[in-house]
């Protein structure tokens, strides 16, 4: 019974260590795609530095995953985004969606 229940604790600690890495690279990334929509103006400017900074948050986000429009003087860029996450037997992908606007200079 002891082995049991440690097999379970340690089983809810794996996931909760991968599960807050998963959502806190995923909170820092989707700050940076605010600030980043706000300073940036041009699309592949600004989907080249989405990109470089899901690399290094080691998230799955490819160029299709980014949408940039511009319409009645707003510029806005949404990422919608899939990431796996890998609890060893199970490997369920969690969706994510980030957001920013800015007004277009």
């Amino acid at each position: 019974m002891r082995g049991l229940k440690l097999m379970f604790a340690l089983a809810g600690l794996l996931f909760l260590i991968r599960y807050v890495v998963v959502c806190y690279h995923t909170s820092e990334f989707n700050h940076f795609v605010t600030l980043e929509a706000q300073r940036t103006r041009q699309k592949g400017q600004l989907k080249g530095a989405l990109l470089n900074r899901a690399r290094d948050y080691s998230l799955p986000v490819k160029e299709a995953d980014i949408n940039i429009t511009t319409r009645d003087g707003v510029f806005s860029v949404v990422v919608n985004y899939r990431v796996p996450l890998d609890l060893l037997i199970y490997r369920p992908e969690l969706e994510f969606r980030a957001s920013g606007a800015g007004l277009v200079q």
